[in-house]
């Protein structure tokens, strides 16, 4: 019986170890590394870079689009999860700022309150940028500041004037 290959499979037919993998790996996103979710999957090997080249080639569109597949999938699905979850994580906050304040920490329960009112919008952090240069300037600023330096000047206006009185024709 021939095997059918990866291009084909669905994600359906992944192994339960590619399966696990990731599961893993969604579930832990961003505090572990494939290399480590390869490893706790039961992906084992003699060289050290073992794990490595096995989470390398899960992770591969190329080589397991299956398995690629079934990881957007699941990542997706936790995204949505967090995403249309707002209302706990609004009573999250409200939880720690109310513990915080009744033991008397009170810069620990202001900081849950403005991060709950930045999820809902209360809080807006604008940062602005301010150029100092001549691109920034309106023409009255620019006028104004051409005047000073002519008037920091003042005395150098006696410099030599070495524009030519004839013009040179070259033909």
């Amino acid at each position: 019986m021939s095997r059918k290959p990866n291009a084909l499979k669905t994600s359906m037919e992944l192994t339960p170890k590619q399966r696990k993998f990731v599961d893993i790996y969604v579930s832990n996103y961003g505090t572990i590394s494939k290399v480590e979710a390869a490893k706790q999957a039961g992906y084992e090997s003699k060289d050290k870079y073992g794990p490595m080249a096995v989470a390398s080639r899960l992770t591969n569109p190329e080589k397991n689009p299956h398995v690629v597949r079934y990881l957007e999938k699941r990542l997706s699905q936790e995204l949505a999860k967090y995403e249309k979850d707002k209302l706990r994580v609004y009573k999250t906050f409200d939880r720690l700022r109310t513990g915080a304040e009744t033991k008397g920490q009170f810069t620990a329960a202001i900081n849950a309150e403005v991060a709950k009112g930045k999820m809902a919008g209360f809080f807006i952090d604008r940062k602005e940028v301010t150029h100092v240069g001549l691109e920034g300037m309106s023409r009255e600023q620019l006028e104004k500041r051409l005047d000073e330096l002519e008037s920091k000047i003042g005395d150098a206006k006696n410099i030599i004037d070495i524009t030519p009185d004839t013009v040179i024709e070259n033909k």
